[in-house]
């Protein structure tokens, strides 16, 4: 797939994020951006660590908002003595979090599949600065050094003293902090190493350049980025009708039916 096609592709997920409000729709957004993660053979280990991870996050989202809920009406889903979880909060919660697991799930996806040379190529199509565009791609190659160092360093760790989870939380805490210095300084390591480079190498980023593998969408590539696009367009259309709607800024009489349909699915 072309790597304009995913880029394209991920800015869709983003709009139907934020567009979308039902766990439903949200769910099933992040389902289909977990299927080309499914294509990529992730090894089994990184998909226990990215559910877990995944879990982590909803489950924080959902508790805090559940705590924390200040709007009204809202209803108690659980009491335990002078803590109160609302039921509203709960709901919000869950939508936020799915917004962001669909998100990162997307982005994950084009991440791991596009090299960066192709990624700095289709951003440089798309008419992209050249610095922003350079910005990209050089992120996107360091990310899995940065996570084979802290692979690493968490294998030296686990070498030399007794497991995380016998320590206290504070102390587990600290380890996981101090474990991260010795990335931070790996990555600042490799950043003035790539700096030094460009400029031994008389780097000009106004110089024009070329490309030895032009770029070119494939012919079934094109129906399916106009029916993300279309469907990406007719779902932020029909929510921002409804929020005119729910606003009472437009009514449309003849538009109930769609009204229905954004209030129970979208």
């Amino acid at each position: 797939m072309d790597p304009r096609t995913r880029l394209a592709l991920l800015f869709c997920v983003g709009l139907l994020a934020v567009s979308l409000d039902r766990p439903a729709s949200l769910g099933l957004l992040c389902l289909l951006c977990a299927l080309p993660l499914l294509a990529l053979r992730v090894p089994p280990i990184w998909w226990l660590r990215g559910g877990l991870a995944i879990g982590a996050v909803v489950w924080g989202t959902v508790l805090s908002q559940g705590l924390f809920y200040r709007a009204l009406p809202r209803l108690p889903l659980l009491e335990v003595g002078p803590i109160t979880i609302w039921r509203e909060g709960v709901f919000w919660g869950l939508i936020q979090s799915l917004r962001f697991v669909a998100t990162l799930l997307a982005g994950l996806a084009v991440a791991t599949s596009t090299p960066p040379d192709r990624l700095y190529a289709a951003l440089r199509r798309l008419r992209v600065p050249f610095e922003l565009a350079f910005l990209a791609a050089t992120a996107l190659r360091t990310v899995p050094d940065t996570g084979r160092t802290l692979m690493a360093v968490r294998a030296a760790r686990a070498q030399r003293g007794r497991p995380v989870w016998q320590r206290s939380p504070w102390a587990w805490l600290r380890l996981e902090l101090s474990m991260l210095r010795p990335v931070v300084a790996e990555a600042l390591r490799t950043a003035r190493s790539l700096a030094e480079s460009l400029d031994s190498r008389g780097f000009d980023p106004s110089s024009p350049r070329s490309s030895g593998r032009p770029l070119k969408l494939a012919a079934w590539e094109w129906p399916v980025l106009g029916a993300a696009i279309a469907l990406t367009l007719g779902a932020v259309g029909m929510r921002l009708l409804f929020v005119l709607y729910s606003s009472e800024v437009l009514y449309i009489p003849s538009l109930r039916p769609l009204y229905g349909f954004v209030r129970q699915w979208l």
